[in-house]
């Protein structure tokens, strides 16, 4: 009867829902990676972007997670994005791009095409110093975490083991999430590793190369220039032309338009060709 009993147990466990619904979650979403974060494009932080790396195979069932940003305290959760729906490709390495509403296409070459667009943005008082997690949908489980701003992040960085040993992300990346030019925050590891801590898992270089679950890949070309708005105040117009003349008699290396290593008349010429074109 012991045996019998005994069986009958290990039988209702593993028939246990609940125990059947984690291992079956743990085959669908949870081992992933938060690859890449951009906090804005040239100074502009309604471009943002989150991309996210599977650690292993079977992950693309991603309608079961969201993505929540916090700030320096770890207090005042947005959502960035509840996914409602999964990606097609579920190799290991496969990406999920997601961008926010300001993300312009044209900041990219080619063109960028998301696989989710993030009904909100991060909070630009969180670019200092704050957090992004990945979570399953109720939000009982942080899979991935990831903090900023070095000792400006006062909050948790604590998660699950899945994709860290012992559950603990900090200490944070020490600067600032990449907002001012052309650069990610990015993950340095092989899509299947796990992580150490986020000060060293992480490095802000650029231009940022950004890639959906087609696997096609997007430079950040940031935005178009127009050379002849000289003052970059949107207009092509006299403003432009006294700038120019204001910054080639002082001899401002702006005032290289021809970009030679010299200031001279030529500059000149060069100028006015562009803002008689316009732009």
């Amino acid at each position: 009867m012991r045996r019998l009993t005994r069986t009958a147990g290990i039988a209702v466990l593993l028939g246990s829902p609940v125990l059947l619904a984690g291992a079956g979650n743990r085959m669908t979403f949870h081992f992933m990676q938060i690859e890449q974060v951009i906090g804005g494009v040239a100074g502009d932080p309604a471009a943002q972007a989150v991309q996210l790396r599977m650690r292993a195979a079977g992950q693309n069932f991603v309608s079961q997670s969201r993505i929540v940003a916090y700030d320096a305290a770890g207090q005042n959760p947005v959502v960035l994005l509840d996914i409602t729906s999964n990606v097609a490709n579920g190799s290991g390495g496969d990406r999920v791009l997601i961008v926010s509403p300001g993300f312009d296409s044209s900041l990219t070459d080619p063109p960028l095409t998301p696989d989710f667009v993030m009904t909100s943005a991060i909070p630009e008082s969180y670019l200092a110093a704050g957090r992004i997690t990945f979570e399953n949908n109720t939000g009982s489980q942080v899979l991935w975490s990831l903090a900023w701003g070095g000792d400006g992040y006062t909050g948790p960085n604590s998660g699950t083991f899945d994709n860290d040993n012992d559950g603990n992300f900090s200490p944070p990346y020490p600067g600032t999430l990449p907002s001012a030019g052309l650069d990610s925050l990015r993950f340095e590891g092989p899509f299947n590793a796990k992580s150490t801590n986020n000060a060293d898992d992480y490095t802000a270089d650029g231009p940022a190369v950004l890639t959906n679950n087609a696997r096609q890949s997007f430079t950040l070309v940031g935005p178009d220039e127009c050379e002849a708005d000289f003052n970059g105040d949107g207009n092509v117009n006299t403003q432009d032309v006294l700038a120019f003349l204001n910054a080639w008699t002082a001899g401002d290396s702006s005032a290289d338009f021809n970009g030679d290593g010299n200031i001279n008349t030529q500059d000149v010429l060069a100028f006015l060709n562009a803002w008689t074109a316009g732009c």
